[in-house]
């Protein structure tokens, strides 16, 4: 399991590419404080992207080992992306909207990140932003 920092309503997830590509293989991370949470905000940083064409997802899971994503859908981690920044979607833009993905983030989900073929070379780190329910 990936070990994520704790920085008040702050996550700092350190993201490491994989030969294999089953659910959770980049980063899995359980809820850091136990009760519900609101996600606000995800970015990814890429420090050094993947060796072949992968992309990657991430989102709320019932387990370490479920790929989702319901915050970043398909995001290319190969080619000329070296220190670029990428904005996960988190909350709908309309006014008055139900927030319907992502979920709140239970105290028994985890968020995962997967990649959709072989990941191998890539690192990066994931944020994410919350707020206590």
């Amino acid at each position: 399991m990936t070990t994520a920092t704790y920085a008040s309503g702050f996550l700092e997830i350190p993201l490491t590419g994989a030969l294999l590509f089953a659910g959770g293989e980049i980063a899995a991370v359980a809820n850091p404080e136990g009760v519900p949470l609101i996600i606000v905000d995800v970015k990814i940083y890429v420090d050094t992207p993947s060796t072949g064409a992968a992309n990657i997802d991430v989102g709320l899971a019932a387990n370490a080992t479920t790929s989702d994503t319901d915050m970043i859908n398909g995001l290319a981690i190969n080619g000329a992306i070296t220190n670029k920044i990428y904005n996960g979607s988190t909350i709908q833009a309309t006014t008055k909207t139900e927030v319907s993905a992502p979920a709140a983030w239970t105290a028994d989900k985890f968020v995962n990140c997967t990649g959709s073929a072989s990941s191998a070379g890539f690192t990066g780190t994931l944020y994410i932003e919350y707020i206590r329910a």
